[in-house]
């Protein structure tokens, strides 16, 4: 599980950037976890402190029982490893055909890439529908095609964890829905954490277990999806739910 306790982040300048405030949170293991709020809540900051692409300013972070906050050299590398990240502009190399896509984690890594990587990439994309592309490239794709070839690349080092970062905010609903729902199946058949930051309650209605609402860097509400949509007791989470006069 990832256990996050009174996490800080604040960027420095002129004038500070309190992105973060004091956030705890848990999120269990082969949960779909969704961490929702408007612009500049701190959403993203965070996701990109669960990968170490940000270093927080205080607090702790264990992954599994590890405090990772502090990782460096070969022991950062191992735990990226475990950690996928599915990004809003899908983060396709232009260049590359989908299937070197695919791979593309295998050669980054090794240097080269196997007859066994090869397959493991084929095996992949037929998962996520999209063999007959094998050998497009991705400005042949439609947006959905193009994240669908972005989370077989996820996939291509069996990650643990998956952290989508607004992985369907430039989809329409049609592609959102269809992304979704290979999300939910992946998580089902192999186990993998999916976190998914988004400002919209329909992809966590839609995909997630349990929800955390931010506002302003900290943490003002979290439960299951069942519990905050049924009964949200914080303003921001009524505005997001599109409630303007909340009285049972």
């Amino acid at each position: 599980m990832i256990r996050i306790s009174h996490l800080v982040k604040t960027f420095e300048g002129a004038s500070d950037v309190h992105a973060l405030k004091d956030v705890s949170l848990d999120i269990n293991k082969g949960d779909i976890f969704g961490i929702i709020g408007i612009s500049g809540a701190g959403k993203s900051t965070l996701v990109r402190c669960l990968n170490l692409l940000e270093r927080p300013t205080s607090g702790s972070i264990e992954v599994d029982g590890v405090e990772i906050c502090n990782l460096e050299g070969r022991a950062l590398r191992e735990y990226r490893h475990r950690v996928a990240m599915i990004f809003q502009g899908f983060g396709l190399l232009s260049q590359k055909t989908v299937l070197d896509n695919v791979y593309f984690p295998f050669l980054a890594s090794k240097g080269t890439v196997s007859p066994q990587d090869r397959q493991i990439a084929e095996n992949l994309l037929a998962r996520v529908g999209l063999s007959s592309k094998a050998e497009v490239y991705p400005a042949q794709l439609s947006g959905g095609q193009q994240q669908r070839v972005a989370i077989a690349r996820a996939l291509a080092c069996n990650p643990e964890y998956i952290l989508c970062d607004e992985a369907t905010s430039a989809l329409d609903p049609a592609s959102t829905a269809s992304i979704l729902e290979l999300l939910k199946t992946i998580n089902k058949e192999t186990g993998v954490t999916v976190i998914i930051i988004t400002h919209s309650m329909d992809v966590v209605r839609e995909a997630c277990n349990n929800v955390a609402v931010l506002s302003h860097g900290e943490l003002v509400e979290k439960g299951s999806v069942e519990q905050v949509f049924a009964h949200p007791t914080h303003e921001i989470t009524k505005q997001l739910l599109g409630v303007e006069d909340w009285h049972e």
